[in-house]
């Protein structure tokens, strides 16, 4: 199944698992960051609003400067007993969440929100993750490779640290960072993609 864009589609985001993601529908869309700074979450009453409004603001300022576009913007947190876990700024921080994350089960949530026009619709999908209890060579090894550095909570579950995840409650996409099929069916919906006319037969 393949799918073609009916207006201008951008991703205002620099993650290459979403601009992956978004490319497996068959759409051409552009690639354009929002550099505005994240919001702090301790600013909001609860992880909800904050990644909704994440997702928004990126939207929001990439929306400006192309208004006759669709514009996507994502965001992507772990929670785990309503504690935001973000981006680790340092190896330290990397082994902490992780030790926090080990044996338990946490929330993954991905905002989105889409621009067009004067339109502005925003949803999100959360999953249910839940990790093996982690030794700490396990721990010690992961965090000295750079992959827990770009991601929330420290892990991506597309990568080595799959090995840590027993089991998902919910859209796997929505761990990678970007709940496709959800996405699909409204961008659909809104009649910004079409599906594209098989050519079998022809």
């Amino acid at each position: 199944m393949k799918f073609i864009a009916n207006q201008p589609i951008v991703l205002a985001s620099q993650s290459p698992r979403r601009q992956e993601l978004l490319g497996s529908l068959g759409i051409d869309f552009t690639v354009v960051p929002s550099t505005k700074d994240e919001p702090d979450p301790k600013a909001f009453q609860t992880a909800m609003g904050y990644v909704l409004e994440c997702a928004a603001q990126k939207a929001r300022e990439v929306s400006k400067k192309h208004k006759d576009a669709v514009v996507i913007g994502s965001d992507t947190i772990v929670t785990l007993n309503g504690e935001v876990l973000l981006k680790p700024k340092s190896k330290e921080e990397a082994k902490g969440f992780l030790r926090k994350l080990s044996g338990g089960t946490h929330d993954v949530i991905t905002a989105i929100t889409v621009l067009h026009g004067g339109s502005e619709l925003s949803f999100h999908e959360l999953t249910q993750v839940t990790f093996y209890d982690l030794a700490d060579e396990w721990i010690d090894a992961y965090t000295d490779t750079e992959d827990p550095y770009d991601k929330a909570g420290a892990y991506g579950i597309q990568t080595a640290s799959a090995l840590f995840v027993k089991k998902i409650d919910g859209d796997y996409n929505t761990v990678v960072g970007l709940p496709l099929a959800s996405l699909a069916q409204k961008l659909s919906q809104a009649g910004y993609i079409s599906l594209e006319k098989s050519r079998i037969g022809c």
